[in-house]
């Protein structure tokens, strides 16, 4: 997919998602409010994957934007190794991969 794509994680969804983007494309994960709020996300490899911001919204749930910047593979997880809450796992290709 290239261009802006949004992702809401509801707390039933799994804890991982995979995803294939182009270059260039954004994507924007809506995680819902919880107790004690969600740690900072951080990128494996901010070199292709970004993380260009975060917000809390009224509600309480958090909008965080990633770019990707070129072709690989990273994650963007929230939490820490071994207590991961939310992992979202970027494939980023030059081209449709079916």
């Amino acid at each position: 997919m290239a261009g802006a794509i949004t992702i809401h994680h509801r707390m039933e969804d799994a804890s991982v998602q995979r995803l294939c983007v182009r270059p260039g494309a954004t994507v924007t994960v809506i995680l819902p409010s919880r107790p004690g709020g969600w740690p900072p996300p951080h990128s494996s490899s901010p070199m292709l994957a970004t993380v260009t911001g975060t917000a809390v919204d009224p509600d309480g749930s958090v909008r965080v934007t990633a770019r990707a910047a070129r072709t690989g593979a990273a994650t963007v997880t929230w939490g820490t190794e071994g207590a991961e809450f939310f992992t979202l796992h970027l494939d980023v290709a030059a081209h449709q991969v079916p």
